[in-house]
């Protein structure tokens, strides 16, 4: 009865026929949304469904659906705040445990995610202060503990993508550690950089061009140390 009488469009009415349902006839809220979550799959609107299976407690498969569906075009088009909120609450502790492949798949967007916006944070800082980024600030200490676990990033065409963008933050990051350096692509610890860069599931001409460069770069040093 639920499927067929719960629209998704939410109005003025059918707030007070849910307020009904669930406080005079005592219908658990997520019977609700499992409904809606039915509905928005026969008419094909994901973001519905993922929103009602979220909130129904479906955790698996609003997981599954985000991934399957909704977060490759979040990526891409730089839309994060959207695919964060999801993310962030499938994230505690008693959610995830529910999740088939979490670690592999949601958790990896996520700490993406917080990578972006970790350096966003860096460099709203820089601009508000106008000065050069301190290397032991707290936000990018943290920012080098985040970007790690994204060398797990999911061998699919969105997560080359997302490969390419953590390889240039990788040299940002480094290039903001050594200070005043960083001016100089010179002073960038290529030792740290390469292992990152070898390991980031990007297509092989992209593999090789960066590892070209890198060798370039080392080859560069030796002579200037010399």
């Amino acid at each position: 009865m639920l499927t067929l009488h719960c629209p998704l469009q939410e109005t003025d009415e059918s707030v007070r026929r849910e307020r009904f349902l669930t406080e005079r006839l005592l219908i658990p809220e997520r019977w609700i949304h499992e409904a809606k979550a039915t509905r928005a799959h026969r008419d094909g609107d994901r973001h519905q469904q993922a929103m009602h299976l979220y909130r129904a407690g479906y955790w698996n498969q609003c997981h599954r659906l985000l991934i399957r569906h909704l977060a490759s075009d979040c990526i891409i088009n730089d839309n994060h705040d959207y695919l964060l909120d999801f993310l962030e609450g499938l994230a505690v502790p008693e959610h995830s445990a529910s999740i088939q492949d979490w670690d592999t798949s949601g958790r990896v967007y996520l700490d993406y995610i917080r990578v972006i916006k970790s350096l966003q944070d860096i460099q709203q800082e820089v601009v508000s202060n106008d000065s050069e980024p301190d290397p032991d600030s707290r936000t990018l200490r943290i920012l080098v503990v985040e970007i790690k676990p994204i060398n797990n990033l999911v061998r699919r065409p969105v997560g080359y993508e997302m490969a390419k963008r953590v390889a240039n933050i990788l040299r940002v990051v480094l290039s903001l550690q050594q200070g005043d350096a960083a001016a100089d692509p010179l002073s960038i610890p290529l030792a740290q950089l390469a292992p990152h860069i070898s390991r980031l599931p990007m297509p092989e001409d992209y593999t090789l061009e960066e590892l070209r460069s890198l060798t370039q770069s080392y080859l560069r040093q030796l002579v200037v140390s010399q």
